[in-house]
């Protein structure tokens, strides 16, 4: 989509949370919305820039003393009057007057709004309405994984705030207790508060209800008599709080009906019909967000105890016409339901004493991990500190009774009548970690559903890989199956709250396009017609040789030919234009001391650019990246071949397309778009390589949460020639100075990254980029705004500095859909 901003210097304030409140009793009625010929997308608010509160209480002279008076004159839970404000509200507040108390007002989040500032007019960031739909192509007619959803245009929803008097760590600690408390409450208070009422609740601060709570004061606190062993309390009180939010379904269909200018869906409407919809699924499967797993259905084991559960993503999108449910397969690791003492057995099989170091390893794998015990006649949860490096029959505890020193095995032996089977295994410290609190670890079992968030081993990615890739046909058909399940199980709240999902997927129609040619080298040269989505030429269009190169390998000497490696791959050489001189050095190297290896051979030949290196089958990824920091180290160029890849497969169409990575990283062009294939072809030469283009690719990068609180990587990459074949990048580390975060998914610097990126674009075409296509890939759909806004208004900014230009510029987001 083709971007335009009105104000490059907005900045948003985080993602914004659903919303959900319908009310219906009426089976709903399909919307009468017509499908529009050119319907633009909805203009999206974004944040406004921090503005300072218009009320003066006892303001004086100097920074310190004005804002202390409006502070203490702030409601309580209120941020102060020069604070940011965050995302808009769709309640109204009305600017306090000196020395009147506001009304308290709740935005998406349960949070409470600054009325001095929520009033204020907030910039926005508008999309470009699309010109017209394509005809080029052969018509086809095209499956997809969307759902319609008829909504009953009366309907409207009502948001409440949830507050439940436990401390937040708890409700943390136990993923499902908060879903169980309300339950209880909407059953408990069902004929006072919720008669005719399908409460529906996000697991955190947000209901939704299809009709307000007639009876209801202001704000209510409902005592709640819970049964759990996560607490101690019997009695919890549920305080409700009307936010004054309510989602009216006449506005949506107002947008769909285009009867009113600028007009936008509400920012919380998809996340209350997503909580909607889920609402009944999660009492039956392992949920989290979106994200839906029937219990043990589909599960492949990853070893190590970790197994791969498949399952479905379903969200609620906007269609141009009308409203879409997108459901989708979904691959993710959980830890495997089992005793404690067979997971650790999985990590050091047939193991009955463990070293320190071995300890340390276990416990990165099991630290935060939720386990339950049933000695005491009953369930209980507790979450892993970490194994202690003594055994049960040798780690030391008072007994409260006589005070006395005792091991643990023999607490266990005289209170609870319990004799170890295997007392020589370390006992588990769980938390409080502030406690003394030890088990037996076989008695401890592996609570179901948990996700495993710790990095995985590249067998284990690898089998993910391989389990998830399915054939089109198949993809479809479970698709379908679980999409079908959903539905089904959704339909009762959704029918309540004025929606029905259809069960069938949505078809469309689509364009096959006829695939463009390339422009390869070497004389008498023809251009290419890729078949089937596969294409080879003769001879790479500039080719550079390959001189100063070495090879190293850390595969056994037995197993790997340096001579015959070099000679396959001077032979595909001599075809396609690159030839190779023989090499400067040729070392057999191992892992161990591969730095210092490295570092002798760079300083015995200074003039080497490029080093090919031979990894075993089973190389752990220290090695790989160890290669790569040679790149930023010495400025020499690396390629990583797998030992597996030259035994089995150095077939010719292997060789092309390591000898198509070596030419592309030495600056050689392997091939070129023809852009007079057709008459798209040439419209797409003339309207987007008519005048210099730049193409901008960036992702962000995090580390697993197990490898500590390392900062996230933004990567850059921009195009640097008419025919996108040779690229600059850029890579940098970064932390969310606001929050103090190291993990951040927007990229803070962009201004100075394109204007680094400019700078290099104008030197190697010696003209300014008329047009900039921005790739985007990573972005939730709660940050998409924020992101948006500040890189974009990075990319205008650079522009503005570096060129004195204001872009145009279109921006294109991954949707793997």
């Amino acid at each position: 989509m083709t971007i335009s901003q009105n104000n490059p210097r907005g900045r948003g304030r985080g993602r914004s949370k659903p919303t959900k409140t319908p009310e219906v009793s009426s089976p709903a009625t399909p919307s009468t919305s017509t499908p529009p010929c050119n319907q633009s997308t909805p203009s999206i608010n974004t944040p406004a820039s921090p503005a300072k509160s218009p009320v003066k209480i006892g303001a004086g002279r100097g920074r310190g003393r004005g804002q202390l008076a409006a502070a203490a004159a702030t409601p309580v839970g209120a941020p102060t009057s020069n604070a940011p404000t965050s995302t808009a509200p769709t309640s109204t507040t009305t600017p306090a007057t000196p020395g009147s108390t506001p009304q308290i007002t709740y935005d998406a989040n349960g949070n409470i709004i600054n009325p001095w500032t929520a009033h204020r007019k907030k910039p926005t960031l508008e999309l470009l309405k699309r010109k017209d739909y394509g005809a080029e192509g052969r018509q086809i007619e095209l499956y997809t994984n969307f759902y319609e959803v008829k909504h009953k245009s009366t309907m409207k929803i009502y948001q409440y705030h949830i507050l439940i008097s436990l401390p937040e760590k708890v409700l943390k600690a136990n993923k499902t207790l908060a879903v169980d408390i309300f339950n209880t409450m909407v059953s408990d208070y069902q004929e006072t508060y919720f008669s005719g009422i399908y409460p529906v609740y996000d697991g955190s601060k947000i209901m939704y209800t299809n009709k307000p709570i007639e009876n209801l004061d202001k704000m209510a606190s409902l005592p709640v008599n819970v049964k759990s062993n996560a607490v101690r309390e019997e009695c919890i009180n549920i305080e409700i709080n009307p936010t004054q939010q309510v989602i009216d379904f006449a506005d949506i269909e107002a947008l769909y009906r285009k009867e009113k200018d600028n007009q936008t869906i509400p920012h919380n409407f998809f996340s209350c019909a997503d909580i909607i919809l889920g609402f009944m699924p999660k009492m039956s499967y392992i949920s989290y967000g979106r994200n839906y797993f029937p219990r043990g259905q589909n599960v492949a084991d990853l070893g190590d105890g970790i197994q791969l559960w498949s399952g479905s993503v379903m969200a609620v999108k906007p269609g141009q016409w009308k409203l879409l449910v997108n459901i989708d397969e979904k691959h993710t690791a959980f830890y495997k339901q089992q005793n404690l003492r067979e997971l650790v057995n999985s990590l050091y099989p047939n193991k009955g004493t463990f070293k320190p170091n071995e300890i340390k390893k276990i416990n990165d794998h099991l630290r935060g991990l939720q386990i339950q015990v049933s000695h005491n006649g009953y369930p209980r949860k507790h979450r892993i500190v970490g194994l202690m490096e003594t055994p049960a029959n040798r780690h030391m505890i008072k007994d409260n009774e006589t005070l006395a020193n005792v091991s643990v095995a023999d607490y266990f032996l005289r209170k609870k009548e319990i004799k170890l089977e295997y007392p020589n295994l370390p006992c588990v410290h769980v938390e409080p970690k502030t406690r003394q609190v030890y088990l037996p670890i076989e008695l401890c079992s592996v609570v179901e559903g948990q996700r495993c968030i710790r990095s995985l081993t590249e067998r284990q990615i690898a089998e993910i890989i391989k389990t998830s890739a399915k054939k089109p046909d198949v993809k479809k058909r479970n698709i379908d199956s679980s999409a079908k399940k959903l539905i089904d199980s959704s339909a009762d709240y959704a029918r309540h709250y004025g929606m029905e999902v259809s069960d069938k997927p949505l078809r469309i129609k689509g364009r096959l396009l006829q695939a463009p040619t390339l422009w390869y080298g070497g004389k008498n040269s023809r251009p290419v017609v890729p078949q089937h989505g596969v294409w080879r030429g003769n001879k790479y269009q500039t080719s550079r040789p390959l001189t100063n190169w070495g090879l190293f390998s850390m595969a056994p000497q037995n197993r790997f030919n340096p001579k015959s490696f070099k000679d396959q791959l001077a032979a595909e050489g001599n075809k396609v234009g690159v030839p190779l001189h023989d090499p400067l050095v040729v070392r057999f190297i191992s892992d161990r001391g591969f730095s210092k290896s490295i570092e002798e051979v760079l300083a015995q030949f200074p003039r080497l650019e490029y080093m090919f290196f031979i990894l075993p089958p089973k190389c752990s990824n220290d090695v790989y990246s160890a290669v790569k920091e040679l790149e930023v180290s010495y400025g020499v160029v690396t390629q990583c071949i797998n030992l597996d890849t030259v035994l089995r497969k150095f077939k010719p169409q292997t060789l092309g397309n390591i000898l198509m990575k070596t030419n592309s990283k030495r600056g050689g062009v392997n091939w070129s778009l023809n852009l007079e294939t057709s008459d798209l072809a040439k419209q797409m030469g003339k309207f987007v390589f008519g005048e210099p283009v730049m193409i901008v690719g960036a992702d962000v990068t995090h580390w697993a949460k197990d490898e500590g609180n390392k900062p996230s990587i933004a990567g850059v990459v921009c195009s640097l020639d008419r025919y996108c074949s040779r690229y600059a990048s850029r890579i940098k580390l970064q932390v969310n100075k606001k929050t103090n975060r190291a993990s951040d998914e927007i990229i803070r610097d962009f201004k100075d990254i394109m204007k680094e990126l400019l700078i290099e674009f104008k030197s190697a075409t010696k003209a300014k980029p008329g047009k900039i296509l921005y790739y985007r890939d990573g972005v939730s759909e709660g940050q998409f705004i924020q992101t948006l806004t500040e890189e974009i208004a990075g990319i205008q900014a650079a522009c503005k500095v570096c060129l004195g230009l204001e872009l145009t510029i279109t921006l294109k987001t991954y949707d793997h859909t």
